[in-house]
């Protein structure tokens, strides 16, 4: 099967892993899970520790696209230079599925299938997944704190 010569490298990790992640980390446009930039000790702690139940440097060709990873809730994190193309995600995608199977659902906790979480902010992206099918499902409010 080919991939449009998309290559997921897992996150192993090395040192040379952790800058590239760190350097994708800085250049990021859209983030859903923080809002300051960890310092290199935090990232490098976390990467080392990362509860993923996947994680993978995306590669096309010689070139870095991002990374993506699959949480246990069946989620799947794509964090990606913008000029990515709907070709290269259809791409990911499917390399994530031809290597890991959705786990099983189990009601009021997990869906039996993949989904993507994207920022709100991410309107090239969300229209990416959309020419490709996807359907929207949920959009999530984070709550004030005093």
């Amino acid at each position: 099967m080919k991939y449009e010569l998309i290559v997921l490298e897992p996150v192993i990790p090395d040192e040379g892993q952790i800058q590239l992640l760190y350097q994708q980390l800085i250049e990021r446009t859209f983030s859903i899970s923080h809002f300051a930039l960890p310092s290199y000790e935090t990232h490098q702690e976390f990467v080392f520790n990362h509860p993923y139940r996947a994680w993978f440097i995306i590669k096309h060709k010689d070139i870095i696209l991002g990374n993506v990873y699959i949480q246990y809730d069946n989620s799947i994190g794509l964090n990606c230079y913008d000029q990515i193309t709907e070709t290269q995600i259809k791409s990911i995608l499917d390399l994530v599925s031809s290597k890991l199977q959705p786990l099983d659902p189990i009601p009021s906790v997990r869906v039996g299938k993949f989904f993507l979480n994207v920022a709100i902010s991410n309107i090239d992206l969300q229209n990416k997944l959309k020419n490709l099918g996807f359907k929207e499902n949920q959009i999530s409010f984070i709550i004030k704190t005093q």
